[in-house]
């Protein structure tokens, strides 16, 4: 009768450490599940300040475009190309790029006009995920989610050139790159830029990365 009842206890303390084993089974898998998530969160960010690093590098190469057209043909600012109303990122300029609608400055000899084009349009195929492709089916893979892209002038120093026809000088414009994305969870909303306002439902799940580039130009 006592061995018997050693039995039946032996079985209980099986049967509840194994309900113990797996709580905790179910915890490390929430916890692994959660780590995935600020993992992706991290790679999102890191992505975003690439591509805000790479657009200021763009616009300190060909500074005379940085917010307003040099006297001359009409063109396209990098400013007016990536406007807070309309970012970029939904892949139209692209697709003029890949059309030949913009000239592929990589290959040809450009304006600075020209070159400002294939800027903004190699930047809108960047947030739009084309760098990261599949493999025979064209799917755009990896990136960041929903990316939006851009570009406004903070500030500018052009008031303090002096007039005509005083000697050369110099001025400086603060351009703000700002890349958008949508983040998986709700934080607080952030602040900085309007990039990408009301794209991603509510303003808490909107991410942004913020770039300040200071561009000197001559005084007009």
């Amino acid at each position: 009768m006592r061995r018997q009842l050693k039995r039946g206890f032996t079985l209980i303390e099986v049967l509840v450490t194994l309900v113990i084993l797996t709580f905790g089974l179910l915890g490390i898998a929430g916890l692994m599940a959660k780590g995935q998530r600020i993992a992706f969160e991290a790679f999102q960010r890191q992505q975003a300040v690439a591509l805000a690093s790479d657009m200021a590098e763009r616009i300190r190469g060909n500074r005379l475009l940085a917010s307003v057209c040099p006297p001359g043909p009409a063109c396209t600012t990098y400013t007016a190309g990536a406007p807070i109303i309309t970012p970029l990122g939904t892949g139209a300029f692209y697709n003029d790029y890949r059309t030949g609608a913009i000239k592929d400055c990589a290959t040809q000899v450009c304006t600075i006009q020209e070159l400002a084009m294939y800027d903004i349009g190699l930047w809108d195929g960047l947030l739009n995920g084309y760098s990261e492709q599949q493999s025979g089916t064209g799917n755009r893979i990896g990136g960041i989610v929903n990316a939006r892209g851009c570009i406004e002038e903070t500030s500018n120093t052009s008031l303090t050139c002096p007039p005509p026809p005083a000697p050369a000088s110099l001025f400086s414009r603060t351009l703000r790159i700002t890349v958008a994305w949508q983040g998986n969870d709700d934080t607080s909303a952030p602040a900085g830029s309007n990039c990408g306002v009301g794209l991603y439902g509510v303003d808490t799940k909107r991410r942004i990365v913020t770039y300040d580039t200071l561009v000197q130009q001559p005084c007009p």
